[in-house]
């Protein structure tokens, strides 16, 4: 069979790298690590129990007196976030000291403290042990003072609530997001109001499900009904991000726009009262950082399994919480500016409508992606520069597990 040299193809469009491009090669990438159990065990302990980890935002639990409980499959946690009197917010393992029960059973709500349902002991909003009940018959010696709910590390950046695994973070929240924050610090964040959340558990590695959602390349194809002509055009036909960045273990990319899409009549309707994913073109800061023209929106990945994607006046983001080596709690929220009218109320209604087509196509590839890896027919993927975030996962992933 006659060899063909694709690296010496001429390249339409280029991407702009505008920070340093780690050292990580250009070899295919193994399937073992989307399979295989022992490599899932791996991530469980070396990444998911040392990485800060976005559970919430502030808003979700803006009251005293308010909790949510979020469950974390791949650390085993069900956890609890409070809202206590003094106005802190607090995070503790969803679990009674005394026999080891889940203490609030309901997703979320309002209390002034917390009932075990199975022996009654009571606790505070600020996790202390409020009623200890038969306290007389446990051994002398006994201090109530240390039977509190056991806290969970917690910091919050624009709003994010992240917490911690370790009692004793070896970076702050802050040290950790790096250069990632800086560049999307000024955001308007606290100007958007969240419009949708889509929740589904999909067959699949929790890296297959962020792998599908970190590269446009796909858009070509995956998303020819929702958003035709919207990917690529002759100047980029493969749909190049116009920039990228890379932030330590985080990932920025900036979507092209292609000049050939037209949104649907309804969207160039609806956009003249507030911003939409297809239509909205006005300047915000914190996002475009590099000046692109021709610019859609900014794919932003924070390791290891968050993402924050920004436009002008929206943003959404992505949750990839792994169940298993081949099952994933996947979550998206849809954030846009507050509507002023009932116009802007109609632009959000768009907005959430055509994400959510969106991500049912890409749902369309993911377990079929599983199962033919699964059938040992491939030991390895080969992928292009245009995939070049799912080799940076990679990458961080294996620092993390040599580490």
């Amino acid at each position: 069979m006659e060899e063909h040299d694709m690296g010496k193809l001429d390249r339409p469009y280029t991407t702009r790298y505008t920070t340093e491009m780690p050292a990580m090669g250009d070899a295919p990438l193994p399937v073992a690590p989307y399979v295989s159990r022992a490599f899932f065990e791996l991530e469980r302990e070396k990444v998911f129990r040392r990485a800060w980890l976005e559970v919430a935002r502030v808003e979700d639990v803006p009251d005293p007196g308010d909790y949510r409980v979020v469950d974390i499959e791949v650390l085993g946690w069900s956890l609890l976030l409070t809202r206590g009197s003094d106005g802190a917010l607090r995070a503790f393992h969803n679990v009674c000291p005394h026999r080891g029960n889940k203490v609030v059973q309901h997703r979320a709500g309002h209390a002034n403290g917390f009932t075990c349902g199975f022996h009654g002991w009571v606790f505070g909003n600020d996790g202390e042990l409020k009623h200890m009940a038969g306290e007389a018959y446990f051994p002398p010696g006994t201090d109530r003072c240390r039977l509190g709910l056991i806290p969970v590390t917690l910091d919050t950046w624009n709003g994010f609530v992240f917490i911690h695994p370790q009692a004793e973070p070896p970076q702050t929240l802050r040290d950790f997001l790096g250069g990632m924050a800086d560049q999307i610090e000024d955001f308007p964040f606290d100007r958007c109001a969240r419009i949708a959340r889509y929740e589904a558990t999909p067959r699949a590695n929790w890296k297959v499900v962020l792998d599908a959602f970190q590269e446009a390349f796909h858009a070509i194809m995956v998303h020819r009904g929702s958003l035709p002509d919207s990917a690529a055009a002759p100047q980029n036909p493969s749909a190049a991000p116009t920039s990228a960045r890379f932030h330590g273990p985080h990932r920025s990319l900036s979507v092209w726009a292609s000049p050939r899409y037209r949104p649907p009549e309804v969207g160039m309707i609806v956009g003249k009262y507030g911003p939409t994913f297809a239509t909205a073109k006005d300047r915000f800061a914190g996002i475009n950082p590099d000046g692109d023209d021709s610019w859609w929106f900014d794919i932003n990945v924070f390791f290891p399994n968050f993402f924050c994607d920004t436009g002008p006046g929206w943003y959404f983001t992505y949750n990839f919480w792994p169940v298993s080596e081949n099952r994933t709690r996947w979550t998206m929220d849809i954030y846009q500016l507050r509507a002023p009218h009932a116009g802007g109320l109609l632009a959000q209604e768009h907005t959430k409508i055509l994400l959510r087509d969106a991500v049912l196509e890409d749902f369309s590839t993911l377990e079929a992606t599983q199962q033919m890896m699964e059938s040992g027919a491939l030991t390895h993927i080969t992928i292009s520069e245009l995939e070049i975030a799912l080799r940076h996962q990679m990458h961080i992933i294996d620092q993390w597990l040599a580490a």
